[in-house]
């Protein structure tokens, strides 16, 4: 396999290859990286490959240890519980934001997301539905008017991926929240209603963690009987 050099830097490249592996689980927790493997496979350097994990050891999805490697990060409810409670306050922040201060020319991109969300729950394709939602992200940042807060947000992206995907596994449902999720958002933001547009943001990543959390149980005991 070989990455592009037109789109991003190698090393960023290869992070976002190796974290949709990580995402959608062919990466499993506890997994040690196999430098060897994947320079060979993805046709790069070692080094670049190792400035790629760096990238990921800065984004929560792989811990380094010292003269012995790459793991991929386990995963828990604990975790799951604080990465929820801090980020959806960020994008509950966020969406208020969006309400209160959105400008003529902003909201064309946002609007174009919801016909692709609706496409991806009509062929229930949940790795899609996914995908567009993490993808439209760093263009919601602009409502932050704050680079703090968005590069913060963004610096958490990639672990909410790994979690909402295990929701939208556990729960195949969870792809027509989102969508219905959305439009409600898109309304309150429209409206210019900030609370209602912040509440609504709330309530999903709320439920959407019991969600994770169910998962999570189900894996805990089921490792327990192995």
């Amino acid at each position: 396999m070989n990455l592009s050099f037109a789109t991003a830097p190698l090393s960023e490249q290869i992070a976002t290859h190796l974290t949709e592996q990580i995402v959608f689980g062919n990466l499993p927790p506890g997994e040690k990286i196999n430098e060897t493997y994947w320079a060979n496979t993805l046709n790069v350097s070692t080094n670049s490959l190792r400035e790629a994990i760096k990238v990921l050891e800065s984004k929560h999805l792989i811990e380094v240890k010292p003269r012995r490697g790459a793991w991929v990060c386990s995963v828990s409810q604990s975790q799951a519980k604080q990465l929820y409670d801090f980020l959806f306050m960020l994008f509950a922040e966020l969406a208020a934001r969006a309400a209160n201060n959105w400008q003529e020319d902003e909201l064309e991109e946002l609007a174009k997301i919801l016909p692709l969300l609706t496409e991806s729950y009509e062929k229930n394709d949940i790795a899609r539905g996914h995908q567009i939602v993490f993808e439209a992200l760093p263009q919601m940042l602009i409502f932050a008017r704050n680079d703090y807060m968005a590069k913060t947000i963004m610096d958490f992206v990639p672990l909410l991926q790994r979690y909402s995907y295990l929701a939208l596994v556990e729960e195949t449902s969870e792809l027509s929240v989102s969508l219905a999720t959305f439009q409600q958002l898109l309304n309150n933001v429209i409206s210019r209603n900030g609370k209602a547009a912040a509440q609504t943001i709330l309530e999903y990543g709320r439920a959407q963690c019991q969600i994770v959390l169910g998962a999570l149980e189900k894996r805990e005991q089921q490792a327990e009987k192995v």
